[in-house]
């Protein structure tokens, strides 16, 4: 089957694991995922955020600013130790190439053949936070390119609220794609 998801995505190298499943995550179970996504995607929209610096500011705004940065400093090294904590005792799964969209994403295979049916995917998608995205879905097929064989996954059962962070997301790193193609030199 080929075809591409509709609306912005972005590609990415990030830990990309799979698990099959019989049958998809519902109730409890299901609402565990949702909650821990959401979690996880609040925790990355808000390490990422970065706060522009282009108005002029009273001395006294400006040692503001200047204490707000040594908090924010530690805070981010508070983060990291924890990561490194975390990922001590667990192994991440393999980097992937991938193409993640608000609705699913395709990642590339590496030689092995993934069976039509549900499963949950684990997605890295913060280097800052060690926690993975959890996304139930559907396999919908493969596709080829130039670059190889991509398995597309169509996630189900996600929250609109995760669908929204999902959106923000992949908005986010596009823009930034974009940002950073306007802004290096052309050849």
């Amino acid at each position: 089957m080929s075809g591409h998801f509709e609306g912005l995505g972005y590609a990415d190298t990030l830990p990309l694991g799979f698990e099959r499943l019989a049958t998809l995550p519902d109730g409890a179970v299901l609402a565990g995922i949702n909650q821990e996504t959401q979690q996880v995607l609040v925790a990355d929209a808000s390490l990422d955020d970065q706060r522009p610096h282009t108005e002029k500011k009273t001395d006294e705004e400006h040692e503001l600013a200047e204490d707000l940065q040594r908090v924010e400093f530690k805070v981010n090294v508070l983060i990291q130790l924890v990561a490194q904590l975390l990922n001590r005792g667990g192994t991440l799964p393999p980097v992937r190439s991938l193409r993640l969209h608000a609705n699913g994403l395709e990642w590339l295979l590496a030689g092995e053949q993934v069976l039509p049916g549900v499963g949950l995917v684990s997605l890295h998608v913060s280097r800052h936070f060690p926690q993975p995205l959890r996304l139930p879905g559907r396999i919908a097929g493969t596709h080829e390119d130039k670059e190889g064989t991509w398995l597309r996954f169509v996630f189900e059962g996600l929250t609109p609220s995760v669908v929204e962070l999902m959106e923000r997301l992949v908005f986010r790193h596009h823009r930034r794609l974009v940002a950073g193609t306007r802004s290096s030199p052309r050849g």
